[in-house]
């Protein structure tokens, strides 16, 4: 009788084992479903982790939404790996000092006298800038690098970041918009008032970037049906990942396209296309452009209201821009045949400019 009870315990410990193990079976799958991707956007996250596109902070549970601190480490991620860096410290490093900050300026060790590397200020625990809510951590040198590169914006009178708060599609947008700007500022705007049916939600400030990922092919209408962008939607990770990856694969500018200007040279690139095309209201006129050796001499016109104003540049080759003439565009330009000096009259005098220097002094 012993042996018989003995032997029905067994059996049924086996068969609620064997239970217990097809229900786990059956669960795995759906716990690995809930940290994986969504079936659309598999094969391009898949993709962008290859690339290196998506650093290890960011990677899993892609259906949650972003934060606002991660889309700040994939901006510098995605701009690293366009500008063929692998380690992001390395290029924040040759970035700022190569390169303006937000506001147009440059930034020297002359500036600080710590003897830090902009990385190391960056994600310093004791060190503040402009953020003041950022998290100790890794995190913290991205947040710091995005808002000087001028990617991100502090939120409330600037100050506050909100690291750990979501972000909705326009102001995604927002930020796809200025990370791709770093390295292509041309106007891709497409048309959006006749084209989707809640422009009146889209956010004054967020209108011009909406218009430039959707003109160029990043983000675009939440419907198949009618045109609608839902500015105020959450924004995921996968979503975030995927069009990041596009801004890569496909945009005009891209690593892909083996098209984007070495960081030495992108100051300079950048600065005589501010002075082209950003000083006024419309494309500056162009009364004379030299250029040399050491950086371009243009003498402009450009619209500022009902008005036209007047300026004589040197863009060095280091992205400096040396205003030889704030009044007048002036006249009688000659550079030298060796490109080392540039004279030029405004009014009735006459200057000289040592274009190795940018000092531009009075003739006797």
């Amino acid at each position: 009788m012993k042996k018989e009870r003995k032997a029905l315990i067994m059996k049924r410990l086996v068969s609620l084992a064997l239970s217990l193990a097809l229900l786990c079976a059956c669960l795995t799958p759906a716990f690995a479903a809930a940290g994986a991707p969504s079936e659309w956007a598999a094969e391009e996250t898949s993709r962008a982790e290859q690339l290196g596109l998506v650093p290890k902070a960011v990677q899993g549970d892609w259906q949650q939404p972003i934060t606002r601190g991660e889309f700040a480490v994939l901006a510098i991620r995605y701009l690293a790996l366009e500008y063929g860096y692998t380690e992001d410290a390395a290029f924040v490093n040759d970035y700022m000092t190569l390169m303006p900050d937000r506001n147009g300026e440059f930034w020297g060790e002359e500036d600080f006298g710590d003897g830090l590397t902009w990385w190391e200020r960056f994600a310093d625990d004791e060190g503040h800038f402009y953020l003041t809510d950022l998290p100790q951590g890794e995190q913290r040198g991205y947040i710091n690098s995005a808002y000087f590169i001028g990617i991100v914006n502090g939120k409330g009178d600037g100050s506050v970041y909100d690291p750990e708060g979501a972000i909705t599609r326009q102001e995604a947008a927002c930020m796809l918009a200025r990370s791709y700007e770093i390295l292509d500022p041309e106007d891709y705007r497409q048309a959006l008032y006749s084209e989707y049916g809640d422009y009146g939600a889209m956010a004054d400030w967020a209108k011009d970037d909406i218009a430039t990922v959707v003109g160029l092919g990043v983000m675009g209408s939440t419907s198949v049906g009618a045109k609608v962008f839902e500015p105020l939607g959450t924004y995921s990770r996968e979503q975030a990942v995927v069009t990041f990856l596009r801004l890569h694969e496909n945009a005009p500018v891209s690593r892909s396209k083996e098209n984007v200007a070495k960081l030495e040279n992108a100051a300079y690139e950048r600065a005589v296309w501010t002075s082209l095309y950003r000083l006024g209201q419309t494309e500056s006129i162009v009364d004379f452009r030299a250029d040399t050796a050491y950086g371009t001499v243009l003498a402009l016109h450009y619209s500022g209201g009902m008005h036209f104003y007047e300026t004589l540049q040197f863009i060095r080759r280091d992205g400096r821009t040396v205003t030889l003439s704030g009044k007048s565009a002036g006249s009688d330009w000659v550079v030298s045949t060796d490109e080392r000096t540039f004279t030029y009259s405004v009014g009735e005098k006459q200057y000289q400019a040592d274009l190795t220097t940018g000092q531009g002094t009075e003739r006797n």
